[in-house]
């Protein structure tokens, strides 16, 4: 099984345990940090484009589009691009786009870091019925078991 295959089968478990985890983190005014993983799953019956765009220190350094099929059974299928802007530490700022919708934006203002993995930031969101997308953000730290898609940063 392919990692893209493993990771979406199991975001409805992780997608689930997560919901209502996901608003904006608030804290210390340290937000330079790494960018560690972006997911966008859909848990809507129907196939939807996905754009994503990553913004660091208000410059672009990603941009994927990304077709991703309805939920097919507990299978929930995901948006997770490769970690293309590199280990950069900085303020980052994630956008997601369905289909040609407005774009949702959320930023890390206020994002506590105080080293190690509480430096590594995951944004997450989920297309629900109704076309909603609950978009937000948490630490690795704060998961018991971080993302198989995690990106890995040199120290």
């Amino acid at each position: 099984m392919n990692r893209r295959a493993l990771l979406a089968s199991l975001a409805t478990s992780g997608a689930a345990s997560a919901s209502g985890c996901l608003d904006s983190l608030t804290g210390a005014q340290n937000e330079s940090f790494q960018l560690g993983y972006v997911a966008v799953h859909n848990s809507t019956e129907n196939a939807h484009q996905i754009t994503i765009r990553v913004r660091r220190d208000e410059t672009d350094v990603h941009r994927s589009t990304h077709d991703v099929a309805g939920q097919d059974g507990v299978i929930v299928k995901s948006a997770i691009p490769e970690c293309d802007w590199g280990s950069t530490r900085g303020r980052y700022e994630v956008a997601v786009r369905i289909d040609d919708g407005d774009w949702i934006t959320e930023s890390f203002q206020g994002y506590d870091t105080d080293g190690g993995d509480c430096s590594i930031a995951i944004a997450e969101g989920t297309l629900r019925e109704g076309e909603r997308l609950d978009l937000g953000y948490r630490r690795a730290c704060d998961y018991d078991n971080p993302p198989d898609g995690l990106c890995s940063f040199d120290s």
